[in-house]
């Protein structure tokens, strides 16, 4: 049981004391200089090795795990597979390495003040000749993508043994013959490069890293591996691919790049919250989305004090954008890599929080080398990329006459305004003018870092400006900055890492997205003859644009690591993390903004939110080889502390509109909302890793939480995965298939948690009445939350089948996994008598929901010269969702919405039978009962194959770099609304149409395909609707991204003291094709049906396309 006494005193101690041992350590760092007999010490390191028929290269791994040092080689001048026999104890390095070396012809050196060690061949003494001519060529080796200098970069002259390292701050110096020369550049997961001398004396080199490499690494739950050793599902992006993109939401950049990821946003303004469903919808009404953890802290997520849903909004206050996203608070100019964890190998160690995966983010550091700086400007502009048609005056006329003539009804100034008052001239295209203008987008990044062996330091800033296309100087102005820096001791034995960062949000909005006006009647006055607002029909977007919606969001979040090397391969570590994130809101509403048919008043909300939490994670990290056997085991625990803490406050009856943003004017005032909550979360966890011979891995990890959001009884779980992989590729019957250069099983199985409930679920509360249900004069309470003590987590099974592949030196990368995960123990709501006052308690329903599919990766390298790249990557998932089981369907609250066998989210429609003599639409009769019934006569709507990807193609040639990305999502679903964007019947309010109105059904027009106008409601109307009729194709592809840059030549930006310079062009959402003509998009439109995500809302302002032109220099 967690008990309730003082963490958050304790804790905060220790946060305040890490905090300013911190800047205490950084400021000695500052002023630490390299020890001279450093590299000395290194070699004096005691090792114990046994060594049978090894190759070099697994002996050399071998030692750098004991010896904590790091050798570098080139390939092309050391054999690496010759075999080794060797026993050693305890033995100073330099020993064993001279054993093992010399008889192999290779001799080694340190590299000063760094733990370093140069493996190179022996120099055989020759013949005495007659002396040549010798020259001095010195210069600096730097990373292509990152632009920072590279250290132990091999150089060596070709055709000779004579060869360096550049130092610390990638800088060599080397002496060559005088003519005819070519040096050589190398470095492990770069391409490697030659360069032929002319008469300079200084080189500035770019090495590129290899695509499509198994030996990236990549980022797993508290640790890292490569791809070609994972067990586990995991999908990343780099800082690469999102620098190609024009966002401001780091999520939006994972968008068609990760298998098994569908993203989409609520809509196109700035800020708007991104929903992400990781393999599929796991939980009938819980929390769905994933884990987010930033630099090991787990990000900030809340509504009105309740966990896990992804926006910030409090209370449910919310302005146009719908919800503000608390991703969005991240700058992506921050971000070095986003990676996915997916399966049970790779979420288990997340214990309760991995069910419906993990998202790692992690942000840049400083690097050792000189002082860098970058500075990133670019200016843009968006608009609405697609208007949906719409009648123009004269078709819509028409339409609304030959309604009120077959429904033989007399349009009047009451019934029909439009026909008989408004200006039958007058011809507005309300999507032009409303949404018709031109968003603004202005960004600027700076930072610099730098360091060297022992400390390294980054500084980085931004400001963001995004506007819309509302009329008005509404958008978002972003504003944040960043610290990151380290320390390690000479020794190597204690390390510390510290990032902080801190932004502001502001978002100027309105209250209600405006993009509904376009089915507004085109001749439709916005004002009336006496000046004030026209409200035919119920709205009037004048009065829209009055009421302001202002949002102001903050995030600080800072983070301590502490490592500790005891001994060569034992490491203790404490991570410790807080952040505080905060909402402030304010909605008003004029009473002129306000139809004045319901006898509006002035009124305002103002809302705030703050969270603030703590996480301090202690672990330990043991690394042992011996043989052909390595073992790694971490254990380690968690103890986290939040409270969110909020209000909302109205203010009504004011005595004048200039007073609504202060409660000063306020004739009544009302405390709406006002929430305080605690949440305690403990665990311990671990991972044992197992490889023998680098071909068998076998990887384990548990976790044990306990949770104060469940009852004392439950209040603790137990979650673990079994991960193993095998390197076929590695056997030696796989040498005789040259082409075949990697193949991989691998397969896992485990138990995670969802705990994405509200805090107290589990306790009784109640809620004070209002003023019309009182007792002798006193308010009231009510039952608001029925007890449960036996509440606890759901569950998720998970298992996976993988098979990965390459072909021609990994040219070709192809990765192909099987994924069935079964959810059960579903947080939802029960059914109550009703005679106990309430409607329905929260507990744990035994139904199990299955989400399985297949994910497709292939990675291809389709032309590599040194001219001309090209690069193709591509995914592909196809999912499927359904109920299995409910144990007892009657307990489930909202039972009628779910079918065993059948998505969670499926659709039953009525079956169009099409149009009667009269034009009226008609459904089929089922049951033959001679009544439509809703529940009787539906059916379950097709879904056929959903499958979703992205498809990304990169072609360098010399200085020009070109990214192409395309996206896509195959389903069914609704092709258009007619309950919005039609009306039903056709012609019967003052409400403009879509296009397909033309192809009505009518006496001249027999063969029209929809049904007929008239004013005349009839139960036909409301069936057609909810039919088939309007069911089908509702797949997509868009051309997402393009981005075109140029580098000027080195040899120009030289004498200016310019690393690199490099103008660009990026377009963002450019095109969109799909068969539904009467949505403005798709994607953010679309109901989910099937794997189909999307916001459910047919009239949301759609993603803008978006040209930018930026200036990025480094120097």
């Amino acid at each position: 049981m967690l008990k309730k006494s003082t963490p958050q005193v304790f804790i905060y101690q220790i946060m305040r004391f890490t905090v300013y041992q911190c800047v205490f350590v950084l400021l000695l760092a500052s002023m630490a200089f390299a020890h001279d007999n450093y590299a000395q010490g290194v070699l004096k390191r005691s090792v114990t090795i046994s060594a049978q028929n090894l190759t070099l290269k697994q002996l050399l791994q071998q030692l750098q795990t004991q010896a904590n040092v790091r050798f570098v080689y080139s390939s092309s001048q050391v054999q690496l597979d010759q075999k080794v026999t060797l026993s050693s104890v305890q033995e100073p390095l330099h020993q064993v390495l001279a054993k093992v070396l010399h008889p192999l012809g290779l001799s080694f050196t340190t590299q000063p003040n760094s733990n370093l060690i140069i493996i190179k061949p022996a120099v055989s003494p020759v013949a005495e000749t007659a002396p040549t001519v010798e020259r001095q060529i010195s210069g600096q080796v730097l990373s292509a993508d990152t632009e920072q200098p590279m250290i132990g970069v091999s150089v060596r002259v070709k055709g000779t043994n004579q060869g360096t390292v550049t130092n610390d701050r990638g800088e060599f110096r080397i002496t060559t013959p005088d003519a005819g020369v070519t040096l050589i550049f190398s470095y492990v997961g770069y391409e490697t490069r030659e360069v032929g001398l002319g008469t300079q004396s200084y080189l500035k080199v770019d090495l590129k890293p290899k695509d499509a490499s198994l030996n990236d690494v990549v980022v797993i739950g508290y640790g890292t591996t490569t791809q070609r050793y994972n067990t586990g599902a995991v999908s990343s992006i780099t800082a690469k691919d999102i620098s190609v993109q024009t966002i401001s939401n780091p999520l939006v950049a994972l968008q068609g790049r990760i298998a098994g990821a569908q993203i989409t946003q609520n809509n196109g303004l700035p800020g708007s919250s991104v929903r992400i469903q990781i393999r599929g919808q796991g939980s009938l009404s819980s929390g769905t989305v994933p884990l987010y953890v930033v630099d090991g802290v787990p990000f900030t997520l809340f509504n009105g004090g309740q966990p896990a849903n992804d926006n910030l909004n409090a209370y449910g206050i919310s302005g146009a954008n719908g919800e503000q996203s608390p991703l969005s608070l991240i700058p992506p100019e921050d971000i070095e890599r986003i990676d996915v964890l997916k399966d049970a190998d790779a979420t288990a160690i997340y214990g309760s929080r991995g069910s419906n995966g993990v998202i790692l983010i992690t942000t840049k550091k400083g690097k050792a080398g000189r002082t860098q700086f970058n500075v990133n400007v670019n200016s843009g502009a968006g608009k609405v990329p697609y208007y949906v048609p719409v009648l123009n005056t004269e078709q819509y006329l028409s339409l609304r006459k030959e309604a009120f003539a077959r429904a033989k009804v007399t349009p009047n100034s009451s019934n029909a305004p439009d026909l008989t008052v408004w200006d039958q001239n007058a011809n507005t295209d309300w999507q032009r003018k409303y949404l018709g203008g031109t968003a603004q987008f202005v960004n600027a990044s700076a930072s610099v870092s730098g360091g060297n062996a022992f400390n390294s330091f980054l500084f980085s800033g931004l400001y963001r400006k995004e506007g819309t296309v509302f009329p008005g100087n509404l958008g978002a102005t972003t504003l944040s900055g960043r610290f990151a820096g380290s320390h390690t001791t000479a020794n190597q034995k204690f390390r510390i890492d510290f990032t902080t960062s801190y932004s502001h949000l502001k978002n100027n909005l309105i209250g209600s997205d405006l993009t509904s006006v376009y089915n507004l009647a085109p001749n439709y006055p916005l004002y009336n003859a006496n000046g004030s607002l026209n409200w035919t029909g119920g709205s009037n977007p004048e009065g829209l644009l009055m009421q302001e919606f202002d949002n102001v969001s903050t995030n600080f979040i800072t983070q301590l690591n502490l490592k500790y090397t005891i001994f060569p391969g034992l490491d203790v570590k404490i991570n410790n993390g807080y952040t505080l994130t905060g909402v402030d809101q304010i909605q008003v509403n004029p009473a002129r903004s306000q139809n004045p048919l319901y006898n509006p008043i002035s009124s305002s909300v103002f809302a705030n939110n703050k969270n603030e939490s703590y996480i301090v994670e202690p672990q330990a990290d043991y690394r042992k080889a011996f043989g052909k056997n390595q073992i790694n085991i971490l254990v380690g625990g968690t103890f986290q502390h939040s409270n969110a803490t909020g209000q909302s406050i109205e203010g009504r009856n004011y005595t004048n509109d200039a007073l609504l943003k202060s409660l000063i004017g306020a004739g009544t005032m009302s405390v709406t909302q006002n929430n305080y909550s605690l949440y305690r979360y403990t665990s311990a966890f671990g991972r044992v890793n197992y490889s023998w011979d680098n071909k068998y891995i076998l990887n384990g990890t548990f976790r044990r939480d306990g949770s104060s959001r469940f009852g004392p009884s439950h209040r603790f779980g137990n979650f673990g995965a079994i991960g193993a992989a095998w390197l076929v590729s590695s056997e030696e019957f796989m040498k005789t298939l040259p082409w075949f250069s990697y193949l991989k099983l691998r397969s896992s199985y485990g138990l995670t948690g969802n705990d994405q409930i509200p805090n107290y679920a589990y306790l009784p509360t109640y809620q004070l009445t209002n003023s019309n249900n009182v007792y002798s004069g006193t308010a009231t309470l009510i039952n608001y939350n029925i007890p449960n003590p036996t509440l606890h987590w759901e569950t998720t099974r998970k298992l996976e089948v993988a098979l990965e592949m390459g072909f021609l030196q990994d040219r070709i990368l192809l990765k192909s996994a099987y994924f069935r995960n079964r959810s059960g123990d579903q947080l939802t709501s029960t059914n109550m008598p009703t005679q106990s006052g309430v409607n329905s308690f929260s507990s744990n329903l035994d139904a199990v929901i299955q989400n399985k599919g297949f994910e497709f990766e292939l990675n291809t390298i389709n032309v590599a010269t040194a001219a001309l790249r090209w690069s193709t990557n591509i995914n592909f998932t196809f999912l499927s969702n359904k109920l299995l089981s409910i144990g007892d369907p009657q307990k489930l609250f909202n039972s009628s919405s779910y079918t065993i066998g059948q998505p969670i989210n499926a659709t039953r429609l009525y079956q169009y039978t099409g149009l009667d003599a009269n034009g009226l639409p008609t459904v089929q009769d089922l049951d033959g009962d001679g009544v439509i019934n809703f529940s009787k006569d539906r059916v379950m709507a097709p879904i056929g194959t959903p499958f979703f990807g992205g498809i990304n193609n990169s072609l360098s040639y010399k200085n020009f770099q070109l990214d192409v990305f395309l996206r896509f999502n195959h389903r069914m679903g609704y092709q258009f609304n007619f309950s919005d964007l039609y009306g039903f019947p056709l012609g019967n309010s003052v409400v403009n149409k879509t296009t397909a109105a033309l192809n009505r059904w009518s006496e001249s027009n027999p063969n029209g395909v929809y049904p007929a106008a008239t004013t005349l409601y009839s139960s036909a109307f409301g069936y057609y609707p909810s039919s088939n009729a309007l069911w089908g194709d509702a797949s997509f592809l868009k051309l997402s991204t393009v981005s075109l840059s140029y580098s000027l030549p080195v040899a120009l930006i030289q004498p200016l003291q310019l690393s690199k310079v490099s103008v660009y062009v990026q377009g963002q959402n450019l095109f969109t094709w799909a068969k539904q003509k009467y949505i403005l998009d798709p994607e953010t439109s679309l109901p989910g049906t099937g794997t189909g995500l999307g916001s459910g809302q047919f009239q949301a302002m759609p993603q803008l396309r978006t040209i930018v032109a930026g200036l990025n220099v480094s120097f």
